[in-house]
């Protein structure tokens, strides 16, 4: 019966779909199935006798060094018997194989020691690992972009706004945000169509973007407004870097889609982000000031104050 039950074991061990190694107490090969074999690029033969550290990259084999040595010693586990446990092996070719490993003792107490270990390939299920994390992150951001002009969107726009108060009442720091408003883009619709309004939309995204700074945060809030979150500048910079940005948008013409162009404007308010001030106040704040700066003809830079607006006439 017994030679019976080898001859299953043998076939099992040699058939398993998974890597099976067979290792001595210190650590060589004994035996590996046609797995083990396909898994590292080795042939069977040339696994026979060889250390099991060949198949560990440096950081790995060290660890593995010092186990062995510690149970050689005083015949603990340290844990590792019987717990699964995830690295990297090195393959024959160079290339690092993602894998999970089990070993345990093989015979009973009075016998030789002698390991066994179960080595999966994992390379599938990481390559599914990092879509799905990829996927996430793109579905994480496309949450966060507006589709249309590719710019951060309103809960973008507000998550960010919050974070910046708190550095402004945690550090007293200087910020500033502005809310931009293309003049007269309801006579856009209504005259080249929707289409045409969406093509304006995108490019003056485009001019912001390439106009504010770069650790300034540009952002859709809905319809033809347009928010920037201006971290490290006091007020009066914020007015200089959109007046900047109206100035290039007002002498620039933007083509519709079939053939035809138009001159935009816009009008801004500008609100310093101060100290315990939230973020729904401010944003109240530069509002009144965008609107201000439409009541006092379009085309301008206005900056809220908490008794008047001041008007910063484009130049």
């Amino acid at each position: 019966m017994s030679g019976h039950n080898d001859s299953l074991f043998r076939d099992l061990f040699n058939h398993s779909f998974d890597a099976q190694w067979i290792l001595s107490a210190d650590m060589h090969i004994e035996h590996a199935n046609a797995a083990a074999a396909s898994l590292t690029g080795y042939g069977v033969e040339e696994l026979m006798g060889k250390p099991l550290s060949l198949l560990l990259p440096p950081k790995v084999a060290n660890y593995h060094d010092g186990y062995v040595a510690h149970y050689n010693e005083h015949g603990e586990t340290q844990g590792v018997l019987g717990q699964p446990r995830r690295f990297e092996i090195l393959a024959r070719d160079g290339s690092l194989i993602p894998i999970q490993l089990k070993a345990f003792r093989l015979g009973g107490a009075d016998d030789k020691r002698m390991f066994g270990a179960t080595m999966v390939d994992l390379r599938t299920q990481v390559l599914l690992e990092q879509e799905q994390l990829h996927t996430m992150a793109q579905l994480k951001r496309l949450a966060l972009i507006d589709p249309l002009t590719e710019l951060w969107n309103r809960r973008a726009f507000d998550d960010a706004l919050d974070r910046q108060c708190a550095l402004v009442s945690r550090h007293h720091s200087a910020a500033a945000l502005a809310v931009i408003d293309i003049d007269y883009f309801k006579q856009v619709n209504d005259t080249y169509g929707h289409a045409a309004g969406d093509r304006v939309l995108q490019q003056l995204a485009a001019h912001l973007k390439k106009i504010v700074r770069k650790e300034d945060m540009c952002a859709r809030l809905g319809g033809e407004e347009f928010g920037v979150l201006m971290p490290a500048c006091d007020p009066t910079s914020a007015v200089v870097v959109i007046e900047r940005a109206l100035q290039r948008v007002a002498t620039d013409r933007f083509d519709l889609d079939d053939g035809r162009a138009v001159s935009v404007s816009f009008s801004a308010g500008i609100a310093a982000i101060e100290t315990d001030v939230v973020a729904g106040a401010l944003l109240e704040h530069a509002d009144a000031a965008m609107y201000q700066a439409k009541s006092n003809g379009r085309a301008r830079v206005e900056m809220w104050a908490p008794d008047t607006v001041t008007a910063v006439a484009r130049g």
